[in-house]
């Protein structure tokens, strides 16, 4: 019996043993498959949580590109230069961080400013206008806000669950030189993760943390196809094997989870850098926007006065001269509007309220230049008015005029009628009312010719002689040809030196008193048919026939003769424009 137990036995332990060995081991590589399972599971929620950063930074990005554009038009403050370039040098971490662990981010995002060159920690700029004698913001008291606003919201990252334990419980706890080092091969720079140090938006919006949807499991797609797109986020060859499940080496995949959740980290860091360095220049932006606005509103306060000034001189220029009087009442209400503004209660801290009253004095200013034109217009419309008003007065002046002398002309034509029949030779001797001597008259008792340049005549005869000349011109369109008057002693011995017997003896020429004139031809026919009416007569010695024919010499015997003419009219002088341009 011993001899048939024996050989029972051998067997038996050693089935048993053989089959505990195989339940051994696929026990173990049941549990090796599990762990593995789990780590790539882990990785996978962890890209899903940096691909949740990812997002988030770009949003960060995006309002960091906005406020940076708004901030040009104030980048000449050394406050808003220097939270501009901060925010440039966040901007660059931020990407450095992404390329050290192959994260595709749009790059283009965000583009440090030309301008921001001003040098790192400038936070003040004088400003007049300021709460303070300069431009200041509290740089803590803003990255405090955005540190609030972030921890208000949800921590997705906990929600993730990508434990620790769980990993090294999954790898039977890793060498942690593997997982250190994997670390830091990821680890970027120190400035990535440095505290921001310019200024930001008190509440930006794009430091919303990523939805807790992030971490939760793909729905309406295939568990490999969310693998192939996890697994495209990161230009990593090893890490998209392991989230594609295809590395069953369980410390490898552990160690992408360590460096997925470095990645993470880094770029939260990154995130929160920018939202700080963004919420700084967004705060430097308003303060310097607010300390422009400031000073244009003093600017357009004290040009309120020049312009009001302006406005009235112009109203006293014209004088009430305008041709619609609406408009000087029209710029009397602009400028008193105006100048209201300048008593304007307005808070100097509201940038708002302050753009407001910049508008309305704008406005204002716009509504006294419109009122201002249309005076202008409305006072050269009146001058072109009133000169044409005064150009018909004064025509009807001149035509009552003219009609009164033409009036004074008859009535003293019988007078010169009589007195040329009375001497139709002429006279001889001194004519009546001279006392002096021929051909010495005084200057005082001649007068010139308008008509014939270089000719004196007694003034009675002249002033006769010249009303024969306007007759003349308005028959013929010319005047008078004179081509002798009066001779004074001198000239009538010059006279009968070059003439002979045709000249008188000097002192007994009838032209030696001034009465007496030679005519060219055709002036000397017109005065004999038509001068006794002008006290002129061509004497009966001259005529043909008579003692010493002359046909060009006439003689005025109407002397003492007054025509009794009107006073000339006033006529009114055109006016002129009261204003410039």
């Amino acid at each position: 019996m011993r001899k048939f137990h024996l050989p029972f036995r051998w067997q038996t332990a050693t089935t048993f043993a053989v089959c505990c060995f195989l339940g051994g081991v696929a026990v173990a590589l049941g549990v090796h498959e599990q762990r593995v399972g789990s780590a790539v599971e882990e990785a996978r929620a962890q890209a899903r949580l940096l691909d949740a950063e990812r997002e988030k930074l770009e949003l960060t990005l995006a309002k960091a590109r906005e406020v940076s554009e708004v901030s040009e038009s104030v980048s000449d403050e050394d406050l808003v230069a220097s939270a501009a370039a901060e925010l440039a040098q966040a901007a660059t971490s931020a990407a450095y961080a992404a390329e050290q662990h192959n994260i595709l981010v749009s790059a283009t995002a965000v583009v440090p400013p030309v301008w921001a060159n001003a040098p790192l920690g400038v936070e003040t700029a004088r400003g007049p206008f300021a709460a303070t004698p300069s431009l200041q913001v509290d740089v803590a008291a803003v990255l405090g806000e955005v540190e609030d606003a972030v921890a208000a919201e949800p921590d997705v990252s906990a929600s993730a669950e990508p434990s620790a334990s769980a990993s090294a419980e999954a790898s039977n706890e890793p060498s942690a030189d593997a997982s250190a080092d994997a670390s830091a091969s990821a680890e970027p720079t120190d400035s990535a993760s440095a505290e921001p140090t310019a200024e930001p938006s008190a509440d930006p919006s794009s430091s919303a943390e990523p939805s807790a949807s992030a971490e939760t499991e793909p729905t309406g797609s295939t568990v490999e196809d969310d693998a192939e797109t996890l697994a495209a986020l990161i230009d990593d060859t090893e890490v998209a094997q392991v989230l594609r499940g295809e590395v069953d080496d369980l410390e490898t995949v552990a160690a992408t989870v360590t460096r997925l959740e470095a990645a993470a980290a880094q770029l939260d860091a990154a995130t929160r850098r920018i939202e700080g360095t963004t919420a700084v220049l967004e705060a430097a932006t308003a303060e310097a926007a607010l300390e422009r606005a400031n000073l244009t509103l003093e600017e357009r306060l004290e040009a309120v006065k020049a312009i009001a000034d302006s406005a009235k001189d112009m109203i006293d220029a014209v004088d009430g001269n305008v041709a619609r009087k609406a408009t000087i009442t029209d710029l009397k209400e602009a400028r008193s509007a105006l100048l209201e503004l300048r008593e304007v209660d307005v808070d100097r801290d509201d940038h708002e309220a302050v753009e407001a009253v910049i508008s309305d004095v704008a406005d204002a200013t716009a509504d006294v230049e419109a009122a201002e034109e249309a005076l202008y217009t409305s006072h050269h419309r009146w001058v072109k008015q009133e000169n044409k008003r005064r150009t018909q007065v004064n025509k009807k002046r001149m035509a009552t005029y003219e009609r009164q002398v033409d009036k004074a002309y008859a009535n003293s034509w019988s007078k010169y009628a009589n007195a040329a029949a009375n001497h139709q030779d002429g006279w001889s001797g001194a004519p009546t009312g001279i006392n002096y001597s021929n051909g010495q008259i005084p200057g005082s008792q001649l007068c010139s010719l308008s008509f014939a340049s270089g000719h004196q005549l007694h003034c009675d005869a002249a002033e006769a002689l010249e009303r024969a000349d306007d007759d003349y011109y308005a028959q013929t369109g010319n005047h008078l040809s004179v081509s002798s008057s009066y001779r004074s002693y001198g000239a009538q011995v010059a006279t009968k030196a070059s003439k002979g017997y045709l000249a008188a003896t000097p002192g007994t020429s009838n032209h030696g008193w001034g009465m007496a004139a030679d005519f060219a031809p055709a002036s000397a026919t017109w005065m004999r048919n038509n001068g006794e009416k002008y006290g002129w007569v061509h004497p009966l010695w001259a005529r043909s026939g008579g003692s010493k024919p002359e046909s060009w010499h006439l003689e005025f015997v109407a002397p003492g003769i007054a025509v009794d003419m009107p006073d000339k009219p006033t006529l009114l002088k055109k006016v002129s424009s009261s204003l410039k341009g």
